[in-house]
């Protein structure tokens, strides 16, 4: 079989499988019996297999799978892609990117096969959230694509390893939108890759220094030089990183983030460019890495003033040639990625302290992004302010608005977190507000204290016109006539230092709870048991 022409010929049908990347592929954690898709392909034969991949933790995954797929000797053409949602919870959300990604893939296969071959459409429904399995099936069995479900069944009712069995969806016939079944009519979307609803409208900004960094992301889009961001935490500088990313001939490929600050140091190495197998203590199984994982797309590295030095050597060689070295291995990999980096510190500084290495640092700065901080562009708050409320209005059938008192509060406050603070601030007053008007009892102790100050007067409500309502002695807080969820203040006061320690720490779980006086083992609890919503709306991404 020579040519594509002879294959075609011997093969009228092939088999195309589509399936959500998770924590148990193509290995779960200790444990050498293969994951559900590995197990999966290792039992049915599989053309060609498009792997969806909610972050850069899941397409290394899927680079994984691919190596270890071809150690099997399994011929599956693998196309790992990005599938980019907010909240991997979030069925509307999920629900809409999987249609449009699934009307580029039927796209995509069918404009490159000939008309004489057919296609078989695999779902596979083990691999992802809930959330994203449920869509894929009803995907499937409400007729929006022609697939052949199949559910993974786990090893405990499988007699020790992953099986998967055909879906019947006979008995979900009623749910089909008539017809033939196939993707709802609509305007072409670009091939083979998932966007996210609305990533071609970046957040709104009228402010002439953040319109100035937006241009220049758009006109450095379509070339392949390295991008260095400067600017201080939350000003949006991964919003920038992944408009320069869709704006790119790398859209089609993967955006892969890794926060520099956050990784330990004695990982950072497997971190970036992956391992192999018994390269060091714990090293179970090959790992590929975020380079590999970013192949043909982009790396941002967030937080690169944090990379140890001696690693900064190994990036930059691994910029210049285009190709990684594993840790325990003498092998060179090749690798195309487009490096965008950022940070929030001063890296001239840092290399006249010799902190951060002169050459790579002339590497990296051939194109120079400075984003302002929200302070310096006060125009554009309200107007972010009323996006992030509409978006959330949006999300949970809200009807919320900001009062007169609030915004002001708003233009003054200094906004030391910048967009991100400004976004949990909506997020934290929504919460707590009994009201769908957010008046300043709902807001943080911060912007409460720029009231009590006198900078910002509030203007009298009907309670102080009145004579009713709960009298307050100077400088206690707010409590209005119909009360405040406690509970809900306590844990945003809270969170409030919980990420001021963070912040000081530089990501550093360890160091941010000595700076509370909690042990690491405590700390990190409450992170996953208390905090958890916080964490993903403020500290994951900017």
């Amino acid at each position: 079989m020579g040519t594509r022409d002879s294959m075609d010929d011997m093969a009228k049908t092939i088999r195309v499988l589509v399936s959500f990347v998770g924590n148990r592929d193509p290995y779960p954690d200790k444990d050498e019996q293969p994951g559900p898709l590995l197990s999966f392909l290792l039992h049915n034969e599989v053309d060609k297999a498009f792997l969806l991949c909610s972050s850069a933790l899941y397409l290394e995954r899927a680079q994984d799978l691919v190596r270890e797929a071809k150690d099997e000797g399994l011929l599956t053409r693998f196309e790992p892609l990005h599938f980019f949602v907010q909240d991997v919870v979030d069925y509307g959300a999920i629900w809409d990117q999987l249609l449009k990604t699934l009307q580029n893939l039927k796209l995509q296969v069918d404009e490159s096969l000939p008309a004489r071959i057919g296609v078989d459409w695999l779902f596979l429904l083990d691999s992802g959230t809930p959330q994203m399995k449920s869509s894929l099936f009803f995907a499937a069995a409400m007729g929006y694509f022609p697939a052949t479900v199949y559910q993974g069944i786990p090893p405990e009712f499988s007699g020790g390893s992953y099986r998967s069995r055909r879906v019947d969806l006979e008995p979900f016939a009623p749910l089909q939108r008539g017809g033939v079944g196939g993707l709802p009519a609509g305007p072409e979307p670009s091939l083979s890759v998932a966007h996210p609803a609305g990533f071609d409208a970046p957040l709104p900004g009228n402010a002439g220094l953040f319109k100035d960094a937006l241009e220049r992301a758009q006109r450095v889009a379509q070339y392949d030089d390295p991008v260095l961001l400067l600017g201080e935490t939350g000003t949006g500088k991964t919003m920038i990183a992944r408009r320069i990313h869709e704006l790119s001939s790398r859209k089609s490929g993967p955006f892969v983030e890794v926060n520099c600050s956050a990784i330990a140091r004695e990982l950072a190495e497997s971190e970036l460019f992956g391992h192999v197998q018994g390269a060091f203590t714990g090293a179970n199984k090959n790992r590929s890495g975020k380079f590999r994982a970013a192949h043909r797309g982009t790396l941002f590295l967030d937080e690169i003033g944090d990379l140890p030095v001696d690693l900064q050597v190994k990036l930059l060689k691994a910029l210049e040639d285009q190709s990684i070295y594993p840790v325990g291995s003498d092998e060179s990999v090749p690798v195309d990625v487009r490096l965008i980096a950022a940070t929030h510190k001063d890296l001239v500084h840092m290399v006249r302290e010799g902190t951060f290495r002169a050459d790579l640092y002339q590497r990296l700065k051939v194109v120079v992004i400075k984003l302002p901080p929200l302070r310096e562009r006060r125009e554009d708050i309200l107007p972010l302010a009323e996006y992030f409320l509409a978006e959330r209005n949006r999300k949970y059938g809200e009807s919320r608005y900001l009062s007169g008192d609030v915004k002001n509060l708003f233009i003054r406050y200094p906004w030391p977190g910048n967009i991100r603070e400004l976004k949990n601030t909506i997020d934290s007053a929504c919460s707590i507000s009994l009201k769908d008007c957010i008046e300043p009892e709902a807001l943080s102790e911060e912007l409460l204290a720029l009231l009590r100050t006198g900078e910002v007067q509030a203007s009298p409500g009907p309670q102080d016109r009145i004579g009713y309502g709960i009298a307050t002695p100077a400088g206690s807080p707010i409590l209005p006539p119909e009360g405040i969820d406690l509970r809900a203040r306590l844990l945003q006061i809270e969170w409030s230092y919980v990420s001021a320690a963070l912040r000081a720490s530089g990501g550093n779980r360890e160091a941010a709870a000595k700076l509370l006086g909690m042990t690491g083992h405590s700390f990190r609890k409450a992170l996953r048991e208390r905090f958890a919503g916080f964490i993903e709306q403020e500290w994951e991404g900017e």
